[in-house]
Order: structure tokens, then C-alpha cells, then sequence
């Protein structure tokens, strides 16, 4: 399906929580995981020197202004493409202005209805290589790569059980995904929640 024209997409939410002795059984199912950062969810879409950010509820942040740079990063393509994102800066103090990235909705203005999560990270993998140049300061963290001055993509974790106890403090708890599943019309908050489960950590400020 073509998206030629600004409309908001809702973006793939877990609705379903687990605990973390669940963790096992995704595993054997054959479902990635893929870090929670603790951040503000963030719909970009961009078309050559536009670039809009919404948060999941399709409103403007209001605790966040992007910098000249965060567009400049997705601009330049002649066609619509729409990320998604954990913004984290306003749920602490160690990270300001960082865009993780963890799926793309709109490729060159084709809508990826269809496709599945794991062609949609090859995707992003393809269009945000890691740069040759060293990111002075990085601050991806655990279960990401730097692809940007303040941008990271999210990375599948191999073993999500083993990393449990590594997780810092940046991040909420992991999210389970099939990763054959295919990607649904983005047209309802619930409308690609099926395929994914969230584990979280207990913490008393993470409410993902």
C-alpha cells in the first residue's frame, strides 16, 4: 500500500504482560527480544526536509523539542518513510536528546502491511549501517548499536534469559516478538499487540 500523504500510524505496542519466569517458554517458541528502554515512544515521519514527531498517542511532546540535528538525520529521501523510536530524555537524568530506534512502518513510501519483523529490521539495518567513525561518547547500552551522534537502532538479543541480570538502568525490561509475524494496518493503538509480550522489571518509575 502506497502512504503518499501525512497520516499518524500507530505504532506495534505489547498490550500483553509477563512475568519473568516466561521468559523460557517465548524462547523456545522461536521469539526474539529486543531491549525496553525507558523513554517516551516516538512515531517520526519524514519526506525530504519534512520531519514530524508524535508521541504513540499522536500528540506532540511536550517535555521535548528535537534538535536541528534529529532531522537533519532522516531527512533527504524524495518519499515518506515512518520510524519508530524510544526518545529518551525526560525519564532521567543520564540520557538527553537520544532516538532508539526499533522498527520502521513506511519504506520509500510503501506501507511494510505484510511484511514481517524481521524483514522490517533488516530494513533499518540496510539504511542506518554503523558509522565507520568512532561515536564519541556512546550511550546505546545493552542490546544496541550506535548509529548516530544520539541515535542507536535496537538489536535482537540471543539470550534474553542470560541478560536479565544485565540490564542497566536505562532500561525497563525486554520485549518478546515473533519475528515471523507480519505487520498489520497501523490504523488502531491494539492493532499489532498479538505478536509481542512485555517482561518487565520491577521498578517503581516503569510502566511500560
Amino acid at each position: 500500500m502506497k502512504y503518499e500523504a501525512y497520516r499518524f500510524l500507530w505504532p506495534p505496542r505489547p498490550e500483553k504482560a509477563a512475568p519473568p519466569a516466561l521468559m523460557g517458554f517465548y524462547e523456545r517458541r522461536g521469539w526474539i527480544a529486543q531491549i525496553k528502554k525507558n523513554g517516551t515512544c516516538t512515531v517520526i515521519f519524514a519526506r525530504g526536509d519534512t520531519v514530524i514527531f508524535k508521541t504513540r498517542h499522536n500528540e506532540d511532546h511536550k517535555a521535548w523539542s528535537p534538535l536541528s540535528s534529529h532531522c537533519a538525520f532522516f531527512t533527504g529521501r524524495d518519499a515518506w518513510n515512518v520510524y519508530v523510536a524510544e526518545l529518551l530524555h525526560s525519564k532521567g537524568p543520564q540520557v538527553k536528546n537520544h532516538l532508539y530506534l526499533f522498527d520502521i512502518l513506511v519504506s520509500d513510501g510503501k506501507e511494510l502491511i505484510g511484511t514481517t519483523l524481521q524483514d522490517r529490521q533488516r530494513i533499518l539495518q540496510s539504511r542506518f549501517p554503523t558509522p565507520k567513525a568512532d561515536i564519541a561518547g556512546s550511550r546505546a547500552g545493552l542490546g544496541a548499536r550506535m548509529i548516530g551522534q544520539d541515535f542507536s537502532q535496537a538489536e535482537t538479543i540471543a539470550n534474553p534469559s542470560g541478560c536479565w541480570q544485565s540490564l542497566g538502568g536505562l532500561d525497563e525490561g525486554l520485549v518478546f516478538k515473533d519475528p515471523k509475524a507480519v505487520l498489520s494496518a497501523c490504523n488502531a493503538p491494539a492493532s499489532n499487540g498479538a505478536w509481542q509480550v512485555k517482561i518487565r522489571r520491577q521498578h517503581a518509575n516503569y510502566s511500560f
